[in-house]
């Protein structure tokens, strides 16, 4: 298959921060059309229940030649979550956060993607001494396990992040997602690897993604970028493109082949061109990869030289042999 790119379906529309509204607001159909103008745009990931609520969306994307790429889980925008969702104080409502789960992963089944990634981030904490960590994290992997168990035909992929809305989430790194995997322990549960999540998390994002991998639990890609203090979702590349070569080399040295989202907020600019411009770059990067070798690479990284290697990728970017 390789690997396909997609979009996160509400960056196509009207788009809100604390400060400003940017765009105007378009409806689903409209939407998908704008992503179906993107240039080798092959899919969607749309996000339940804001933007999607039933299958009558497949429609629309079989007219434009898409896919849905995986569906959005979203359980920490609504106001019923300001408290939490899997770790919720009110059983019920904890029960209602795992009812958007599986009804998700019904949905993903009819759209055909089998695919439903989630990020908890309403469930986590603010202050000292304001939850019990070990029920917060107990809760969490009970509601994700009893989310996953409702069909092992779709995967359920957590998505990890430091902080926001909360300011410590209860699954905000690589290491804690690839633990709750572990102690959810189905086959069907993986990761999300956002690239700008993990940069905000002070990781190497080609390392997470050699974990992830190596542990069978890469199951999606976001691609963006920021500046390693806050997720500000900017296009690929445009600030770590070094680590944008090095996702590229990495996701193909682990042999992903299969979504590549783009997480990208354009509040200020034009969301087809800011698309456009994501591929376009993504593929710069895969272009210096290729021109180099992955075999070349590999061999460079088991000789310990890190100046050797770096070499070869200013070369290749200068334009010369690699």
């Amino acid at each position: 298959m390789g690997i396909s790119y997609s979009v996160i379906l509400p960056f196509m529309g009207q788009l809100r921060d604390r400060f400003s509204v940017y765009h105007a607001d378009r409806p689903l159909a409209d939407k998908i059309a704008l992503a179906a103008s993107v240039e080798g745009m092959r899919g969607v990931e749309m996000v339940y229940p804001s933007e999607i609520a039933d299958a009558s969306a497949k429609a629309l994307l079989e007219r434009h030649g898409l896919a849905n790429s995986a569906v959005n889980v979203n359980i920490k925008g609504d106001p019923r979550w300001k408290r939490g969702a899997l770790t919720n104080p009110d059983g019920e409502l904890r029960a209602e956060a795992v009812r958007w789960i599986t009804a998700g992963m019904d949905l993903a089944a009819e759209l055909g993607s089998n695919l439903v990634t989630v990020c908890p981030l309403a469930d986590g904490h603010d202050y000292p001494f304001e939850v019990d960590y070990s029920t917060a994290w107990r809760l969490a992997i009970d509601g994700l396990k009893a989310a996953a168990d409702h069909r092992d035909d779709v995967r359920l992929s957590i998505e990890y992040k430091f902080s926001e809305p909360r300011s410590k989430v209860v699954i905000g790194n690589v290491g804690k997602a690839l633990y709750a995997c572990e102690k959810i322990g189905r086959g069907n549960v993986g990761v999300t690897l956002d690239v700008g999540h993990a940069l905000y998390a002070g990781e190497s994002s080609a390392e997470s993604i050699a974990l992830l991998a190596d542990a069978g639990r890469l199951f999606l890609v976001h691609g963006n970028d920021n500046y390693r203090n806050w997720d500000w979702d900017l296009i690929p590349g445009t600030v770590n493109f070094f680590d944008l070569v090095e996702v590229s080399y990495m996701l193909q040295h682990v042999g992903y082949d299969g979504w590549l989202a783009f997480d990208v907020f354009p509040s200020r600019v034009d969301p087809v061109e800011a698309m456009n411009l994501s591929i376009r770059m993504t593929r710069l990067a895969d272009a210096i990869v290729a021109k180099i070798g992955p075999a070349r690479l590999e061999a460079a990284v088991a000789a310990d030289d890190p100046l050797a290697t770096l070499e070869l990728l200013r070369a290749a970017m200068a334009g010369g042999e690699g």
